[in-house]
């Protein structure tokens, strides 16, 4: 049964590195979400379709109980409960029970949420800064600050301390104190987050490709029997600002002809209309965009419809099994590389790569292999600095125009089309400049500046590494974790909306790979936790175990479906798994350093 992923921060799945659930009811929710599923009951097939596609479909005392403020709570515990009690899905009915009658008809927060730490602080202000009315009360809420859920419903990381004030006043009748300027977003604790929404990847695609790209977003979890419906919402309204202009999205002019039903016959039908001068091949991308978004809430067969017509002609339901293995992913019989003093070597064995490369004749400092196998990038110790070379595995390489005396491990861009080898590999000069290498139509690697102007400030850069669907990097920066989009034009490449993961946790970051399209591994210098697993958007993260690995690590490397692999100076270590103890594959590895994979 596919299931939805209630969010779990700092606690990944040890057996996929991934995000757990800790909520034991998602499964009975599941069920109330669609109930067509093998395991849950199954929708009457004589029934008439249940709308399941706008929010007014369950009323607020569907989604919460009928509550009221505990009497006689002080100041302090008003703004503290108000604090926990907001829903969006009931349009915060609850947290305007703790506001004054006209406050409550007024407040309109914004669509951004700001989520604290459950540990926060509400305290009165100073006495001489309070009013002289002994019925009104200045309260201040601090607390730390995890982040923000967007406009878009992804959530933007931030640290620091958040603090607002807010003037409380008492009923002179009642005795009940009220919130009089509730803050202009609402906020929330972590716990209270976790409650509420769901996260939920949706998909686009990367440029002029076939290659799906997630873009987690965080759903509200009530009405469940809306949530489908939501998705598919949030899915046609476009990707995340900071995937924006990164992706290419399909779905651009579809838009809802009726709301998203569950069939009869236990089809989930959505309807869309504004599509019918695609073509055959973008309404069919436009089916893999909806079965991969809907794959946590949709068990059976999806209908997807065009103006009541087959989205796609001759296919009018969908399954998950319709979704071809297409993505960004190296090839099997790759087994990784790593170094032995200046050789090329394989990561399984220790034997040397075929070519200059393997046998020593560069004085190579790092290298990447691009994910089809057939190309190798080198840096390569000069007396005067580092050179770039670039080439055919097992043969000479050619040397890239550029001066520099540092130059971080390259890190290669997929092809996107099967078969055919990268043309473009990039690394980060001296700390600063962001460079691409190019194989140009005569065959001469030419380096190209990348507009990196977003990362002014962010500090020296010591590790780039691609996504292996191209369009993100995840960035090494004054050991903070970075995260960006790649943004493509005819003429130009960009990162783009840069934003630092864990900023409170991750200050101590020397080295990152991709474990999947949604999931880093990061390597810091901390001892308790030398390895962890951190999410493409910053809310969750788990540290691998340190049974075995003992400090301090220097690099690492992680593939899909590939263990993570660490080093440090007794050589070369592995785990399948966060809690998995690291472990040497062969003796070989006692000797190897500077692991990578494919990409």
């Amino acid at each position: 049964m596919a299931f939805l992923l209630r969010l779990a921060p700092n606690n990944l799945d040890h057996r996929s590195h991934r995000p757990r659930s800790t909520r034991h009811g998602l499964m009975a929710a599941l069920c109330g979400v669609l109930l067509v599923a093998t395991g849950c009951a199954s929708m009457p097939r004589e029934t008439d379709p249940q709308v399941i596609g706008s929010e007014d479909t369950a009323t607020a005392d569907d989604v919460i109980p009928n509550l009221r403020p505990t009497p006689g709570l002080s100041a302090n515990d008003t703004v503290r409960e108000f604090v926990v009690s907001g829903q969006e899905a009931t349009d915060y009915r609850e947290a305007r029970l703790y506001l004054t009658k006209r406050a409550a008809a007024e407040w309109e927060p914004s669509p951004s949420v700001v989520i604290l730490q459950d540990q926060f602080n509400a305290v009165p202000v100073d006495p001489d800064h309070q009013p002289d009315d002994p019925n009104k009360m200045f309260i201040r809420v601090r607390g730390s600050k995890i982040g923000t859920l967007g406009a878009d419903d992804a959530f933007t990381p931030g640290g620091g301390t958040y603090q607002t004030e807010m003037l409380l006043s008492r009923d002179t009748k009642n005795q009940q104190w009220r919130i009089v300027n509730p803050p202009t977003e609402m906020i929330t604790t972590e716990r209270r987050f976790e409650e509420n929404y769901y996260r939920i990847p949706l998909y686009y695609f990367a440029p002029n490709s076939t290659v799906p790209v997630p873009d987690p977003r965080y759903m509200l979890a009530q009405p469940r029997e809306g949530l489908p419906g939501r998705i598919v919402d949030t899915l046609l309204q476009g990707p995340s600002d900071a995937l924006a202009t990164a992706v290419d999205n399909p779905l651009a002019s579809a838009q809802l002809d009726t709301n998203v039903t569950v069939d009869a016959d236990g089809a989930l039908e959505v309807p869309l209309t504004g599509v019918s001068g695609e073509s055959t091949a973008s309404r069919r991308l436009m089916a893999l965009q909806l079965v991969m978004s809907l794959e946590a809430v949709a068990t059976n067969r999806i209908r997807l419809l065009s103006d009541g017509n087959e989205l796609v002609p001759g296919h009018r339901d969908w399954r998950f099994t319709d979704v071809p293995p297409v993505g960004a992913t190296m090839s099997a019989n790759l087994p990784g590389l790593a170094l032995y003093g200046n050789q090329v070597v394989r990561l399984d064995n220790g034997e040397p790569i075929d070519g200059p490369a393997g046998a020593g004749n560069y004085a190579v400092q790092s290298a990447a292999q691009s994910m089809d196998g057939g190309r190798i990038a080198v840096v390569e110790d000069l007396a005067e600095g580092v050179r770039l070379l670039v080439g055919p595995m097992g043969s000479e390489l050619a040397t890239v125009d550029l001066a520099a005396e540092q130059m971080t491990r390259p890190t290669w861009r997929p092809s996107y089309s099967g078969g055919n080898a990268s043309n473009e590999v990039w690394t980060v000069v001296n700390g600063r400049k962001v460079v691409r290498a190019v194989l140009t139509l005569d065959g001469v690697w030419q380096a190209v500046q990348v507009n990196d102007a977003a990362l002014e400030g962010f500090g020296p850069i010591t590790a780039l590494r691609l996504s292996r669907d191209g369009t993100r990097a995840a960035i090494v920066a004054d050991h903070k974790l970075v995260m960006a989009s790649v943004t493509r034009t005819s003429d130009s490449v960009r990162l783009r909306a840069p934003r630092i993961l864990q900023p409170e946790t991750l200050t101590d970051v020397i080295d990152v790979d991709w474990l999947g399209q949604d999931t880093l591994v990061a390597a810091t210098t901390n001892p308790t936790r030398p390895v962890v697993s951190v999410s493409v958007d910053g809310y969750s993260k788990a540290s691998y175990t340190t049974s075995n690995l003992e400090p301090r690590v220097s690099a690492v490397t992680a593939a899909p479906g590939r263990p993570v692999v660490a080093a440090n100076s007794g050589g070369l270590w592995e785990t399948s798994d966060l809690a998995e103890v690291w472990r040497q594959s062969s003796r070989d590895q006692i000797a190897l350093h500077s692991p990578f994979y494919p990409g």
